[in-house]
């Protein structure tokens, strides 16, 4: 374990990625990007949802992969390699993160190699991005979060076999507009898989990835699905009954303060107050 306030650079002796240039001290580069390696250890991509805790933690077959905010969760007792993939400016700032980066014994893929964290390893979105980017994308690869650099990493180092746990991208909010990028770099193992090639997939059900409710034209909404809707636009013509009548009574308010400090003007006045 790293000691208290000590920081050391990466070693390769400490740690095994799945492939390591001694010479230049950071992870190398596959000879055959996206070639399948069945000799490689199973891959599993971890997230902070609740199925983080299924996670293979102790199954020496896996490779673990995790995003930062696991760093210090007592359920995640391994990570071989960690992600944080914001900005610098955005990562020194949450001091409690930071520190737990400052004590990693796993390296930490980031946009760029930083002094106060001594395991972080340039994140190779180049090499990414030659691999898997389209002209019809436009300027950006179809990345919106973490996870999906994450699986496209593992694709391109040429991992066969493919866990997420923890990464239910289920909040309707929060994930709505990151599942679909996510959703398309799993569609790049579903179509090798589809394809013949040795490839495995594994989510979780609590997951929302590359799951429907229903089959478009085939399938309808459930019944539940169609009740919860409209008790939703119930719900919203009340909010904006309420909303409406809050506003006539803030009107009204307003009205009768502004008559009230007449009546006391005229009151003082006469008064001869003023």
């Amino acid at each position: 374990m790293v000691k208290e306030n000590e920081k050391r650079a990466v070693t390769v002796d400490e740690f095994a990625p799945a492939c390591w240039n001694e010479k230049l001290d950071e992870p190398c580069r596959p000879e055959n990007p996206g070639d399948p390696t069945p000799e490689k250890k199973k891959l599993c991509i971890v997230g902070t949802a609740s199925t983080m805790k299924q996670a293979p933690f102790t199954d020496d077959e896996y490779e673990i992969w995790g995003v930062s905010g696991l760093l210090g969760a007592a359920e995640c007792t391994r990570l071989d390699r960690i992600f944080e993939i914001h900005p610098w400016y955005e990562v020194r700032s949450m001091l409690p993160l930071l520190g737990e980066m400052e004590n990693s014994d796993a390296p930490i893929y980031m946009q760029e190699v930083q002094e106060e964290v001594p395991r972080s390893v340039k994140f190779p979105r180049d090499e990414l991005m030659e691999m898997f980017h389209l002209d019809a994308m436009g300027d950006h690869l179809y990345v919106t979060n973490s996870v999906t650099w994450m699986i496209l990493l593992g694709i391109y180092e040429g991992y066969t076999d493919f866990s997420l746990y923890g990464v239910h991208m289920a909040h309707d909010k929060e994930y709505a507009y990151q599942r679909a990028s996510c959703s398309w770099a799993l569609g790049i193992i579903h179509g090798k898989i589809l394809n013949g090639e040795p490839y495995e997939l594994y989510l979780p059900e609590e997951s929302e990835l590359m799951r429907a409710q229903y089959e478009y034209g085939y399938g309808q909404p459930t019944k539940l699905m169609m009740a919860m809707d409209i008790r939703r636009k119930r719900l919203a013509m009340g909010m904006t009954q309420v909303g409406n009548e809050i506003e006539a009574k803030m009107k009204a308010k307003y009205h009768t303060e502004g008559a009230l400090e007449e009546a006391a003007f005229w009151h003082n006045y006469i008064a001869g107050y003023k």
